[in-house]
């Protein structure tokens, strides 16, 4: 094969490639898709961050893995990891909450007493 024809190939199939990845997907069939076009993305206000803000606090994450270990009675060994994992979070609360702070993610406990 000459070089030429070569060249004229890969420009050909760098082409085609070109045009199938720029074109939306669309599947044939009962079901379909169809692949995003654009996203848009806008800025959240402090009020619309404050109320999706989860509970990240090393205090409440142990307690919610603590409560949900209850639920594993089935499963022994799971349940003793998910406890293990509790413990590890109680016992390195503060340093994880001091990460959450520097990120600005810390919010207030919610299940320590008060």
């Amino acid at each position: 094969m000459s070089l030429k024809k070569l060249i004229s190939l890969v420009a050909t199939a760098a082409m085609l490639m070109g045009t199938m990845l720029s074109t939306p997907a669309v599947a044939q069939g009962s079901t379909g898709f169809s692949a995003l076009q654009g996203v848009d993305a806008q800025a959240l206000s402090v009020d619309e961050l404050q109320a999706i803000t989860g509970e990240l606090n090393a205090y409440d994450i142990a307690a919610a893995l603590t409560s949900y270990a209850g639920t594993l009675t089935k499963y022994p060994k799971l349940q003793a990891s998910v406890l293990k994992l509790a413990a590890y979070y109680t016992t390195n609360a503060d340093a994880i909450n001091a990460y959450f702070a520097k990120l600005g993610i810390l919010t207030p406990c919610l299940t320590c007493s008060k």
